[in-house]
C-alpha cells in the first residue's frame, strides 16, 4: 500500500492501546487549523507521502509527532475520511520505545477506554469508525 496516486490523499491512522486496553488519542496544537474540530480528539494520523508505504509512514509520523519508536502490527480497515478524496488505512500499532512528548503539532494526549471515547468530541469519520469497530 504505497501512495502513487496524486489525486487521492492517503493517510494512516494509528490505533495504539496501552496495557489497560485504553486507546491513545491526541489533540492538535494551534499550529494546525482544524476549525470547528480544533478541540476534537483523534488517533495519531499522518499523510502517506508519494512513494512511501503505510508502514514507513507510521514509523515516521509517530517519531515526528510524538517522539516514539513504533511499529505497525496489523491493518484493521480501509476507511473513508471526512475530507473528500482522502482515504485512511487504520492500523493497530505498538509503541516500542521512547516517551510521548508534546511537540509543535500536538497540544495534548491521553488514553481513553472505548466507553470514554463515546463522550469525546471526535471527527465524524473517527466516530463512525469507533462505532463500527469498538461499540458494536
Amino acid at each position: 500500500m504505497e501512495n502513487t496516486k496524486k489525486d487521492t490523499k492517503m493517510v494512516v491512522v494509528c490505533l495504539i492501546k496501552n496495557s489497560e486496553g485504553k486507546y491513545l488519542m491526541i489533540k492538535p496544537s494551534d499550529y494546525k487549523n482544524f476549525g470547528e474540530y480544533q478541540d476534537a480528539w483523534y488517533p495519531p494520523t499522518g499523510h502517506i507521502k508519494e512513494g512511501e508505504t503505510a508502514s514507513e509512514t507510521i514509523v515516521r509520523e509517530l517519531k515526528e509527532e510524538l517522539g516514539v519508536e513504533a511499529v505497525p502490527v496489523r491493518l484493521i480497515s480501509e476507511w473513508e475520511q471526512d475530507i473528500p478524496e482522502e482515504l485512511a488505512y487504520w492500523w493497530e500499532c505498538e509503541i516500542k520505545g521512547g516517551e510521548i512528548k508534546i511537540g509543535e503539532e500536538i497540544a495534548e494526549y491521553r488514553y481513553f477506554s472505548p466507553d470514554e471515547l463515546k463522550g469525546l468530541k471526535l471527527w465524524p469519520a473517527e466516530k463512525k469508525f469507533f462505532k463500527h469497530f469498538l461499540w458494536i
